[in-house]
C-alpha cells in the first residue's frame, strides 16, 4: 500500500534536489496536466529558480532521450513502470504544457505561497486588494517609537511609563537614555513567541490596576527573600558573638565558613556559594576549627547544635529563596519596557495602514487565527485550484506556525486518492532558528501521522564530496554527537535525547567506486597573534592551491560572522593582490564610485555649506570621472573655492534641481556629472536606479527620506556576481546549499552562546508568576539555573548547542576535494574546544590519519588526513551542470551580455490641463457643459470600476483627491457622493455592490480568433458560485452594438467556465439615467 506521505530524511549532498525532482517528474509523466493540482514549496529564491530549473532541464532532457537525462529516465522508469518511448513522449507534452500554463507551475517560496492567499483573502481580512507587503520590520519599528515618543504630551500615560523606566533605569546605575533600548526590545513584536500572546499579554495589561498589583507584589516577594537570607547570615554572627567568639576562632577566619556566611548578610546567596567549604563543614563539626584552638570542644559543641543548626538551615533555604529572589528579579527586569510593547505594536499598525502596507513577518500568524481550530482547508481554495500533491523542502528551517498552517492543507492533500505528498528536510542542516526554524518538526515528525499514513525513507549517501572528506565528516560528526550528547545528558537527560536522535544518522554511505581522494587539514594555532597568524595561514594554503593548478573560483572561504570578510579581504589586497577576492560586500551598492557620487550630490542639494561632502564629491569626480590627479590635502583648505571643482550645471542651478522630482532629478544628475565615462559601473547604476524607482514608487519623492532610506538599507543592496573570477568568501549561513571543490574555514572558534542582550520568552509556570502570560528574561546559565525559568534555560542551552554543532556540519560538508580549517588552541566555550577533543579520537579510528602537536599545549596542532585531488578529478555527482557543449537549452550556461547605462533627456510636448482648457475656451456654456458632464463620468466609471462594495466608496474618493481627480468646487467628493448615493438607491445596483459576490473588476479575457490573440475587458463581473453576472457601465446614448459587446462577454465566461447559458445573465448600465437593459 502506497503512504500518502513520504518524508525524506537527508544529509549532505545526498541528492535531495535530484528527489524532489524526480518524483514532481514523475507525476508530470503519469498526468502531464497534473501540474495544476502540485504545490513545491521550499524557502529561498535561489532554492525555487533551481528547481524549477531543474525540472525544466531534464524534462527536456527525457523527451530529447540526452545522456545528461539518463539517471532521472532511469528513476521514472523504475517508479511508473512506462517504458523510454512513453515516458519520453508525456516529458514533451508535460514541458510544453508547463511553457504555456507557466503561472500553474507552482514551485514558490513558502513566503510567496502564503502571500498568494493572503492577498486573496483580502475581502476576509479587511485588507485592500492593493496592499504593498513589507519586509523591513526593524525599519518601520524604529519610525514607530519615534512617532510614539514624538506624539506624546504631558498627560499621557505612556510618557508616564518611560519617566518611571528612565527612573528606574538611573536607580540601578544604567544608562538614562532608554530609547535605543525600548527600539531593540520593541523589535520582539515581530517574533512568533511575542505573537502567540500578544493578544492575552495586552488584555493583562490594560486591566485596571494590574501592572501597579503585579510589580508591587513582585518587588515585596524579591525583597522579602532577599532579607530573610541577610538574616540568616547575620544570625550566624549574632550566635558568635553570644557565645564570646570572633571569626578567628573558626578554621580558615575569614576565609573559611564565616565567609559563606558574611555573603549571606550582603545579599549574596546563589548556587556559587555553597563551595567544598560548606560541604566539609555540615559533613563534619571536627572542620569549624583547628585541633589546638583551646576552645576546640566548645566549639565543637555549637557545631553539633547552634551554628550547626544555622548552617544547615541557611543551606536548606538558600535554593527556596533563591528561586523566589531571582525569578521576581528576572521578571522585573523589563516589564517597564514590556508594557510598552503595545503602544509601539498599535504605532506600527497604524503606520502600516497609513502606507497600505501588511508586514510579511504577520502573515503566518493572520492566516493562523482565520484558521483557528477548524479542519476545514477553505482559506486554500482562494488559490483557485485544488492541491493534490505538496512538496515541502527544508523542512528543518520551517517554523512551528508555517507547519501548523500547512497542516491543514496537507491533510487535504492525503485525503485524494492517489496523492502523492513529500517532506524533505535535514535536521543536521538547521541553521536558521533565529527565523523561527524549528528542527523538532522534522525529528518528531512520526508523531505528527499515523503509522498508515506516514513513510520515512533515508537519503543516506553522499554524492558531493570525496571519500577522504566523507570518512572524515562521518567519525568526526559522530564523535562530536556523542560528545555534546554526553555534555547534555548531565545537565538535562530527557531533552538531550533529542540530540542523539538529530545526529543518529549522521554517517553516510560512499557511492561504489569513488577513489580514495581528498583531503582534510585542521590546524589549532596559539591564542598569542591569533588573528594574523590565521589571515597568514589562509594566504598559504591558497598560495598552495595555486601552485597545485587550482582556479580561484574553485575556492571558497567560509566564516561564522561577516565582520570577518572585510579583514581577509584586505589583507589579501594588501599582502596577495594577484588573488582576486569576491564577496557580497564588494558588491554592495556603497561600493560603487558612481553610486556614491550619486548619493554626495543629493546630501549637498540638501545641505549646500557642508564642505566635506562638497570636497568628496570634487575629489571623486576630478579623479574618478576625469582621470585627473587628486589633490586631497589642497581640497581641506579653506582657501580653495570648493564651488569652482564642481560642474557648471550643478553649481549654477542648484533651485532648478532641487525643484526637480526625484527620479529625474537623479538621472540628470548622472548626465551632470558625466558618470556614463566610469567604466563597469553599468550595473551598479542600473540597479541603484531599480532601487530609486521602487522607493519612489512606494514612498514620498523626498530627497532627505531617501537619503535615510540609503543609509539605512539601500547601500547594503548588492548586485549579481556569481560570475566573477576569484577567491568567494561568504558566511556559512549563505553556503547552505551550494557547494565548492575547495573550502577554508578561518576563525572556527566561535562563540557557542551569547550570554549578553539575549532575551528569551518565557511562560512563568508558578503562582504568582503566572499571573502573567509571558515574560522577557536575560538568558544566563548564572541567573537562570534554580528559578522558576531553569527548564526554559536547558532548553535553550540545548537548541544553541544543536545549532552550532549544525553550523559547524553545513560548513564542514560544502568541500567536495579539500577541506581546511583553522581555529584556536585551548579556546574554552567556544566552537574550537569541540574540535580540539574530537580530533584525538578521529585520528584513532581512521588509521591513516596524522596529528600532531597534542603534547603542547602552547603549540599548533595539526591534524591531516587524505591526499590533495587533482584539479580535474571528477567527483562523481549526479547533479547536471551548465556545459557550453550540451543540446540541453535549459542547462547552457549564461552568456554575459555588456550592460550600459546611458540617460536621455526626456522631451514632453505641451500638456493642458482640462482648467485651462476651459479658461481658453472661454464663456462658451454648451462645452463647459460637455466637459463636466464628461469629467463626471470618467470620475463614477473610475470609481464603479475599483469598488467591490459600498462600503469601499470613502477610499476610493480619497485617493481621487489624493491624485488630484477631485481638486475644484465643481467637482467634490460630496458632489459625487450624492450623485453615487442616488444611483445605489436602484435595489438592482445596490445588490450588484453588495458582499454577496465574488468580484472581477475590468479583469482582462483573452480569446484566440484567426490564430491572433483578442483582449476583452469587461467593466464588472460577479459571481456566487451558481450565477454569473456581466455589467458594463456606460455614460452616453444607449448603441445597439453596446448589446453585442455584452453578449460576447457572456460567451466567453460560458466557455471559460463551462456553465449552461440560463446561468449567465447580462446588463447595460447607463449610469446618469439610472438605466438598466439586460442583454439577452
Amino acid at each position: 500500500m502506497v503512504k500518502p506521505l513520504t518524508v525524506y530524511k537527508a544529509s549532505a549532498g545526498s541528492g535531495k534536489t535530484f528527489t524532489l525532482a524526480t518524483e514532481y517528474i514523475r507525476l508530470l509523466v503519469e498526468n502531464p496536466t497534473s501540474y495544476r493540482n502540485i504545490l513545491a514549496v521550499t524557502f529561498t529564491n535561489k532554492a525555487t529558480e533551481e528547481m524549477k530549473m531543474r525540472i525544466l532541464s531534464q524534462l527536456y532532457g527525457i523527451w530529447k532521450q540526452l545522456p545528461e537525462s539518463a539517471d532521472y529516465m532511469k528513476v521514472i522508469q523504475e517508479k511508473t513502470g512506462f517504458g523510454e518511448e512513453l515516458i519520453s513522449e508525456r516529458a514533451g507534452i508535460a514541458l510544453q504544457n508547463l511553457l504555456h500554463n507557466y503561472n500553474y507551475f507552482r514551485v514558490e517560496t513558502i513566503d510567496t505561497f502564503f502571500q498568494s492567499v493572503l492577498r486573496n483573502l483580502a475581502r476576509e481580512l479587511e485588507l485592500t486588494t492593493n496592499l504593498r507587503i513589507g519586509l523591513n520590520d526593524h525599519q518601520i519599528e524604529d519610525i514607530a517609537v519615534d512617532q510614539l515618543i514624538a506624539d506624546l504630551n504631558t498627560t499621557d500615560i505612556v510618557l508616564q511609563w518611560i519617566i518611571r523606566y528612565i527612573m528606574e533605569s538611573i536607580s540601578d546605575d544604567r544608562s538614562w537614555n532608554v530609547i535605543s533600548k525600548i527600539k531593540k526590545f520593541g523589535c520582539t513584536i515581530f517574533q512568533d513567541r511575542y505573537k502567540e500572546v500578544s493578544d492575552e499579554l495586552s488584555k493583562k495589561m490594560q486591566e485596571p490596576g494590574f501592572f501597579e498589583r503585579y510589580t508591587t507584589q513582585l518587588r515585596e516577594l524579591r525583597e522579602a527573600a532577599l532579607e530573610h537570607m541577610k538574616q540568616i547570615g547575620e544570625s550566624f554572627f549574632d550566635e558568635l558573638e553570644a557565645e564570646q567568639l570572633t571569626i578567628d576562632d573558626l578554621s580558615g577566619k575569614s576565609r573559611g565558613i564565616a565567609s559563606f556566611f558574611n555573603k549571606l548578610r550582603r545579599g549574596e546567596f546563589d548556587a556559587s556559594i555553597e563551595n567544598a567549604t560548606v560541604a566539609n563543614h555540615l559533613e563534619s563539626y571536627e572542620k569549624w576549627c583547628t585541633k589546638t584552638h583551646p576552645k576546640r570542644d566548645y566549639i565543637y559543641t555549637l557545631a553539633q547544635g547552634s551554628l550547626g543548626n544555622i548552617l544547615r538551615y541557611a543551606v536548606d533555604e538558600r535554593p527556596r529563596q533563591w528561586k523566589l529572589y531571582k525569578s521576581a528579579d528576572l521578571t522585573l527586569r523589563h516589564l517597564n519596557q514590556l508594557r510598552l510593547l503595545g503602544s509601539i505594536e498599535q504605532k506600527v499598525r497604524q503606520l502600516n495602514a497609513d502606507a497600505n502596507r501588511f508586514l510579511l513577518s504577520d502573515t503566518q500568524q493572520l492566516l493562523h487565527a482565520l484558521i483557528g481550530e477548524s479542519d476545514s482547508p477553505f482559506i486554500f481554495e482562494k488559490i483557485g485550484t485544488q492541491l493534490e500533491h505538496v512538496m515541502i523542502d527544508e523542512f528543518q528551517d520551517t517554523s512551528t506556525v508555517q507547519w501548523q498552517n500547512f497542516c491543514v492543507l496537507l491533510a487535504e492533500a492525503m485525503s485524494h486518492e492517489n496523492t502523492s505528498n513529500l517532506i524533505v528536510g535535514d535536521v543536521k542542516q538547521s541553521i536558521y532558528r533565529w527565523r523561527s526554524g524549528d528542527w523538532r518538526l522534522l525529528n518528531d515528525i512520526e508523531q505528527q501521522f499515523n503509522s498508515q499514513q506516514i513513510e520515512t525513507r533515508a537519503l543516506d549517501t553522499n554524492y558531493r564530496s570525496q571519500r577522504n572528506i566523507i570518512q572524515f565528516n562521518n567519525v568526526f560528526f559522530r564523535q562530536a554527537a556523542n560528545l555534546e550528547y554526553m555534555a547534555q545528558k548531565e545537565l538535562n537527560a530527557a531533552e538531550a535525547a533529542q540530540l542523539e536522535k538529530a545526529y543518529a544518522d549522521v554517517e553516510q554511505k560512499i557511492p561504489a567506486g569513488k577513489d580514495p581522494l581528498g583531503l582534510v587539514s585542521i590546524r589549532l594555532l596559539p591564542a598569542d597573534d591569533y588573528q594574523t597568524a590565521t589571515l597568514k595561514q589562509i594566504a598559504e594554503t591558497i598560495a598552495t592551491l595555486r601552485a597545485q593548478g587550482i582556479p580561484q573560483k574553485e575556492i571558497a572561504i567560509l566564516v561564522r560572522v561577516n565582520q570577518y570578510i572585510p579583514t581577509i579581504a584586505r589583507y589579501f589586497m594588501e599582502q596577495m593582490p594577484e588573488v582576486t577576492i569576491v564577496s557580497d560586500e564588494a558588491f554592495r551598492l556603497d561600493a560603487s564610485n558612481a553610486v556614491c557620487l550619486l548619493v554626495q550630490a543629493l546630501r549637498l542639494l540638501t545641505h549646500p555649506d557642508d564642505q566635506l561632502t562638497k570636497a568628496a564629491i570634487v575629489k571623486n569626480w576630478h579623479h574618478d570621472v576625469l582621470g585627473e590627479p587628486a589633490e586631497d590635502n589642497r581640497l581641506l583648505l579653506s582657501t580653495v573655492d570648493l564651488d569652482s571643482g564642481l560642474p557648471e550645471a550643478f553649481r549654477n542651478h542648484r533651485e532648478e534641481l532641487t525643484a526637480m522630482p526625484l527620479y529625474d532629478l537623479v538621472e540628470r544628475l548622472y548626465d551632470i556629472f558625466s558618470l556614463e565615462r566610469l567604466s563597469e559601473q553599468s550595473a551598479y547604476v542600473c540597479t541603484f536606479f531599480d532601487q530609486l524607482a521602487a522607493y519612489v514608487s512606494e514612498n514620498t519623492a523626498d530627497i532627505f527620506a531617501f537619503l535615510n532610506e540609503w543609509d539605512e538599507t539601500i547601500c547594503k543592496k548588492t548586485i549579481q556576481s556569481d560570475e566573477t573570477e576569484g577567491v568567494r568568501i561568504l558566511s556559512i549561513h549563505k553556503s547552505k546549499g551550494l557547494e565548492y571543490p575547495y573550502v577554508i574555514i578561518p576563525f572556527c572558534d566561535w562563540q557557542l552562546e551569547k550570554q549578553n542582550d539575549n532575551i528569551l520568552w518565557c511562560k512563568p509556570a508558578e503562582e504568582p508568576f503566572s499571573d502573567l502570560p509571558i515574560a522577557p528574561v536575560d538568558y544566563s546559565q548564572r541567573q537562570m539555573m534554580g528559578t522558576i525559568y531553569e527548564h526554559d534555560y536547558l532548553q535553550e542551552h540545548l537548541q544553541n548547542t544543536v545549532d552550532n554543532l549544525n553550523l559547524l556540519y553545513v560548513a564542514f560538508t560544502r568541500a567536495c576535494k579539500g577541506l581546511y580549517v583553522l581555529g584556536r588552541r585551548n579556546a574554552k566555550n567556544l566552537r574550537s574546544t569541540l574540535i580540539e577533543q574530537c580530533l584525538p579520537l578521529v585520528a584513532k579510528e581512521l588509521s591513516d590519519a596524522v596529528i600532531e602537536g597534542m603534547e603542547d599545549d602552547k603549540a599548533t596542532l595539526s591534524f591531516t588526513y587524505g591526499t590533495p585531488a587533482s584539479p580535474r578529478s571528477d567527483t562523481s555527482r549526479i547533479t547536471p551542470h551548465a556545459s557550453p557543449k550540451t543540446k540541453n537549452p535549459f542547462l547552457k550556461p549564461a552568456e554575459p551580455l555588456p550592460v550600459a547605462f546611458s540617460y536621455h533627456e526626456s522631451k514632453v510636448s505641451f500638456r493642458q490641463s482640462n482648467r485651462s482648457q476651459a479658461f481658453i475656451e472661454g464663456d462658451d456654456e454648451e462645452k463647459a457643459q460637455r466637459h463636466r458632464y464628461i469629467q463626471a463620468g470618467s470620475v463614477l466609471h473610475e470609481i464603479f470600476s475599483t469598488i467591490r462594495t459600498v462600503n469601499d466608496i470613502p477610499d476610493a474618493l480619497r485617493r481621487l483627491q489624493f491624485e488630484g481627480v477631485l481638486y475644484d468646487e465643481e467637482m467634490t467628493a460630496g458632489h459625487i457622493t450624492m450623485m453615487l448615493k442616488k444611483r445605489l438607491e436602484n435595489p438592482r445596483v445596490a445588490d450588484w455592490f453588495s458582499p454577496r459576490w465574488t468580484l472581477f473588476n475590468e479583469c482582462t479575457i483573452l480569446s484566440v480568433e484567426n490564430g491572433e490573440v483578442k483582449e476583452r475587458r469587461p467593466d464588472r463581473v460577479m459571481t456566487d458560485g451558481q450565477e454569473w453576472i456581466v455589467v458594463d457601465f456606460k455614460f452616453g446614448s444607449p448603441k445597439p452594438e453596446y448589446h453585442d459587446q455584452v453578449r460576447e462577454y457572456m460567451d466567453l465566461i460560458q466557455k471559460m467556465e463551462s456553465v449552461s447559458s440560463d446561468k449567465i445573465h447580462g446588463y447595460l448600465w447607463y449610469v446618469y439615467s439610472n438605466k438598466i437593459e439586460e442583454v439577452k
